[in-house]
């Protein structure tokens, strides 16, 4: 077996801190909500209007919201039992998450939130946080590739990387070249590791394309279109439960949990896509604020500096 194509297995930290122990995964998360609440605070000064105070606030009420659900989501749709075993597992928000449950918690925290603030600009808040998502899921399935804590199938027979190898011949790595060496000693895919890269050109989507102005509820459609095939596609590289000793994903009707809200996530984006894509360009009113703002600094200092009349 050439196994030259297949990225070793590293795992970084955690570390010692006296009696404080510091985790990757938690670190990375940290790192991906400090700058997406951040970004978000700016890009609503620049485009709302309004302050980077309460754009954190909004942000934060999302991302708690949101992670309390990912762990109600993550037990209920892939370890129903413990529920049987303890009730309570549900109250332990601390305990396993689920990022498509994240989003589908985020989704109730805004409606709530869209409930609560009825004379606020909905669609330009919204499309703000989805501009700021990408950066905190990179930064999270970051620390996910760091731990490793998503293997996938073995990656020993990956029929893309056979295919490939067909056409432009076996000088090629016998195995694909992003598995990873598992101390179990099988190639695997690490799924974590591939969300990782489809976020960072996501990353590299929101900031490129939010330079200027967008159709209002831009960020709203595009993100789920792009993301959601990923995820649907990814999710068939996961192992099923108890396959190598490993915890993998329970099924429904053939299908993992998260394949299901990537269906639903699409089918959203293709409805938000028909909603907006007529819509007008966005109104920078931070940025016309601010103009408006030099403008009459500029007039008053242009009239202080004028000689009286005769």
């Amino acid at each position: 077996m050439n196994l030259l194509g297949v990225l070793p297995y590293w795992q970084l930290g955690p570390w010692e801190l006296g009696p404080l122990t510091l985790h990757s995964f938690g670190l990375s998360v940290a790192i991906g909500v400090a700058l997406a609440l951040s970004t978000l605070g700016s890009r609503g000064q620049k485009i709302l209007g309004v302050s980077g105070d309460r754009m954190q606030n909004f942000g934060m009420w999302l991302l708690i919201f949101g992670w309390c659900f990912s762990h109600v989501f993550e037990v209920v749709a892939y370890q129903p039992h413990l529920i049987l075993e303890d009730p309570l597992v549900l109250f332990k928000v601390w305990g396993s998450i689920s990022s498509v449950g994240g989003l589908i918690g985020g989704v109730i925290a805004f409606l709530i939130w869209r409930a609560r603030n009825p004379y606020e600009d909905h669609v330009g808040w919204s499309n703000a946080a989805a501009f700021s998502l990408p950066i905190a899921f990179f930064f999270g399935r970051i620390g996910c590739a760091l731990v490793h804590d998503h293997p996938g199938a073995d990656a020993t027979h990956f029929a893309l990387w056979d295919g490939i190898r067909s056409v432009f011949g076996e000088s090629l790595p016998e195995i694909w070249p992003l598995a990873l060496q598992y101390p179990d000693g099988v190639p695997r895919h690490d799924l974590g590791f591939y969300e990782a890269i489809v976020w960072f050109f996501l990353v590299i989507f929101v900031y490129t394309t939010g330079r200027k102005p967008r159709r209002r509820g831009f960020y709203l459609w595009t993100l789920p279109l792009l993301y959601a095939p990923f995820r649907f596609l990814f999710d068939f590289l996961r192992v099923a439960p108890g396959e190598a000793g490993l915890h993998g994903d329970t099924r429904y009707l053939a299908l993992t949990p998260a394949q299901w809200v990537a269906i639903g996530m699409f089918v959203l984006g293709l409805y938000l896509w028909q909603k907006f894509r007529n819509e007008p360009l966005e109104t920078w009113k931070g940025v016309e604020g601010q103009k408006s703002d030099d403008a009459g600094k500029e007039s008053a200092g242009k009239d202080d500096a004028a000689p009286p009349a005769s």
